[in-house]
């Protein structure tokens, strides 16, 4: 018997289908290659639907101001994915490290900061998406030792924090400069004063620099326990003030769209919490410094509740590159990460009797953006239980103690949906192995349904890591009842996992990840380097 569907399909030209086929998106073109034949064929023939459903796939976007063909991108995308499914890099380059004490990686542009008042900046290159290596130095005139700086190489941004000129018990004057990376000069979409001032009240002893398309944020961290943490966010073209908030409870930020930022809280006894992931819409709370019980749109997602052993010490936060980030036009890039293809890794630390955990959460951007319609005032007690979004919204999972210790240090682990960490121990038979977990949804989907090995356990339950073969994971990790937490704790996100050995590696080196390299960071030895493997 014919399909009533083919019948209705065959009056039109195929033209006709192909345009009305154009008018949806890519996850509804997949659904529709399961109605019939007719539409399974043109879908498969028609090379454009083919690229959109496998940059949906991916977590990519296509890359407006690239003149290839989408055949030719289709190609280049499957080979940059396959290559990152396998960890077969095409080149290895060694950067040397500079004395200055200060680094940055984003946008796939490692930067650092030399003794002197400048800096070296380098754009990792990529076979598989036509990106070249290029490498400057700036000089910056800036009167004072520079403290911290943060860049976007998409809006060719560089933000300088000098040490503050003046310097009582009471106040502390820190200044901002606004330049740009290829020249250190005042950058040209600034609309009055290439420095913003902040007045903090208690001297800090580091920063903490997020831009996000025309905001930044920085955390100023107190010296000492009694001065109090300040997170400030500014519009950077104007140097207007946006929000500005003081206290201890929160640890770290990012930034979560155009509108929210994330904090990590920790013993609060506003809400009764131990630690939480608060989500803020510093948008519609203003400009004037507050505290945290004042927030009048927020929201606390809750961690479990802990042992009566165990105590937490410290909750940071991290996710590269930030929600509206695109490569900048001038490289035209075949395709680059979605804007929706992003990961939030929380690094928890909890002293258990006597033992260090560290415990590693991962959170995708859409079980966070989910509850934005629930905000309300933090006096309130607002809170989101574990149990409504963490067994199946998110992934624990606990590090090798030895593989965490430079986790916050050199803490770029994440970007889009990977994250990437080393091990040396008896699971690696003492080699140096990397590990890079893929949290994309519909690509550890689209593997399953191939019949891509599936692990019988979360990987941190393995005894014995095997290289060179990715695994999917489905089954759920757990944490016993009393082992760190108070009841048994089980959270099942899926991942896609892979662990690779690095030869020649030091044991005690650190890793990090950008869209198109793994970076080996050697700190320790006589010749501290980059070791940079490139896609």
């Amino acid at each position: 018997m014919s399909n009533p569907t083919n019948m209705l399909l065959d009056i039109f030209p195929t033209e006709i289908i192909i345009r009305l086929l154009a008018q949806l998106d890519p996850i509804s073109l997949l659904r529709c290659r399961l109605v019939c034949r007719l539409l399974r064929d043109i879908i498969a023939e028609t090379v454009t639907f083919n690229y959109d459903i496998e940059l949906a796939i991916t977590g990519q976007e296509d890359g407006e101001s690239c003149h290839l063909s989408p055949a030719q991108k289709l190609e280049m995308l499957r080979s940059h994915q396959a290559y990152w499914t396998e960890l077969r890099w095409s080149t290895e380059t060694v950067y040397t490290m500079k004395g200055g004490g200060l680094w940055e990686l984003f946008g796939n542009i490692l930067a650092q900061k030399h003794v002197e008042q400048s800096f070296t900046f380098v754009q990792l290159p990529s076979t598989y998406r036509n990106i070249p290596e290029r490498e400057w130095t700036v000089e910056v005139d800036v009167p004072q030792r520079i403290l911290d700086f943060g860049v976007d190489p998409s809006q060719d941004l560089l933000m300088l924090i000098e040490m503050p000129r003046s310097r009582t018990l009471l106040q502390q004057y820190y200044r901002i400069h606004v330049q740009t990376m290829s020249t250190a000069e005042k950058h040209p979409l600034i609309t009055g004063s290439d420095v913003i001032d902040h007045r903090a009240s208690s001297n800090h002893t580091s920063f903490s620099i997020q831009i996000s398309s025309e905001h930044v944020g920085i955390l100023f961290r107190a010296r000492q326990a009694g001065p109090k943490n300040e997170l400030l966010i500014w519009e950077w073209k104007t140097g207007r003030k946006k929000f500005h908030l003081r206290g201890n409870e929160f640890q770290s930020f990012c930034f979560l769209s155009d509108e929210h930022v994330v904090l990590t809280l920790m013993s609060s006894p506003e809400i009764y919490v131990e630690a939480a992931l608060v989500i803020v819409d510093f948008e519609r709370e203003g400009p004037d410094e507050k505290t945290f019980r004042n927030i009048t749109h927020g929201l606390a997602f809750s961690l479990p509740e802990f042992g009566p052993s165990a105590e937490p010490l410290m909750f940071t936060v991290r996710s590269d590159p930030s929600p509206l980030w695109s490569p900048h036009s001038d490289l035209h890039v075949p395709f680059h990460i979605s804007q929706d293809a992003r990961m939030f890794v929380a690094s928890l630390w909890v002293r258990n009797i006597s033992f260090l955990d560290h415990l590693t959460l991962f959170v995708p951007k859409s079980t966070l953006l989910s509850r934005v319609d629930s905000l309300g005032p933090m006096s309130a007690s607002l809170l989101l239980p574990w149990e409504a979004w963490g067994p199946t919204g998110s992934r624990m999972t606990k590090l090798d103690i030895f593989s965490a210790m430079g986790f916050d240090s050199w803490s770029c682990h994440d970007h889009g949906t990977k994250f990437i960490i080393p091990e040396c121990s008896s699971r690696t038979q003492n080699r140096f192995t990397i590990q890079v977990f893929d949290f994309n949804q519909y690509s550890v989907k689209r593997a399953v349904s191939q019949g891509a090995k599936v692990s019988p356990t979360d990987i941190s339950a393995l005894a014995h890591l095997e290289c060179d073969s990715s695994l999917c994971v489905t089954a759920p990790t757990v944490f016993r009842a009393g082992e760190i937490f108070r009841n048994e704790v089980r959270t099942c996100l899926p991942y896609r996992w892979i662990a690779k050995v690095i030869p020649s590696a030091r044991n005690d080196c650190s890793a990090m990840c950008s869209e198109d390299s793994i970076i080996l960071v050697d700190s320790e030895s006589l010749n501290p380097s980059y070791r940079v493997f490139s896609f």
